[in-house]
């Protein structure tokens, strides 16, 4: 394994993204008629999305995020066709919503979770990654890294065969 990212830079990157998206939040705060921090819900792709999921929301304490969950599966890989294997629990209707993701990959994901939010009736939403990939056709809103379409990436939630979620560094292997 090579060292892409360590902990230091992941650490640096968290609180670089949480002031962009303390920025937002506060332009978007005047638009809304209630309290920004009682409409921001934060949604966690899953699996992987934990470890930079809970550190970007204790740098956004600021505001009382919303957390939620999705797990997403990719039931057809050559067609890129997605399915929701684990749904959000709690409605987003009229909210601001904020996707929290460790790694956009393609873009796919993004399209997907953002298209059904909107059916689900959420008022604004936005994308976060800690990292993306260079050929990701849709980027996210808020992203820190880019690495090369060929790295295959460990550690900070990232996984090969469900080994090496728990490294708190980002390796290459």
């Amino acid at each position: 394994m090579e060292l892409v990212f360590n902990n230091f830079e992941i650490k640096k990157a968290i609180l670089n993204l949480s002031s962009k998206i303390s920025e937002y939040l506060s332009k978007i705060s005047s638009k809304i008629s209630s309290k920004i921090s009682d409409s921001v819900h934060f949604i966690t792709i899953l699996k992987e999305g934990i470890h930079f999921s809970v550190d970007l929301s204790k740098a956004l304490s600021d505001y009382d995020l919303i957390l939620d969950y999705i797990f997403l599966e990719n039931i057809n890989p050559e067609n890129r066709e997605l399915a929701i294997e684990k749904d959000i629990f709690l409605p987003v209707k009229n909210k601001v919503v904020i996707v929290c993701s460790v790694l956009t990959r393609t873009g796919y994901e993004i399209t997907f979770i953002e298209n059904y939010l909107k059916i689900r009736g959420a008022k604004d939403i936005k994308t976060v990654s800690l990292i993306c990939k260079e050929g990701t056709l849709k980027k996210p809103d808020f992203y820190h890294f880019t690495v090369p379409d060929g790295y295959y990436l460990v550690g900070y939630g990232l996984d090969y065969h469900e080994k090496y979620r728990n490294l708190e560094n980002i390796y290459k292997i």
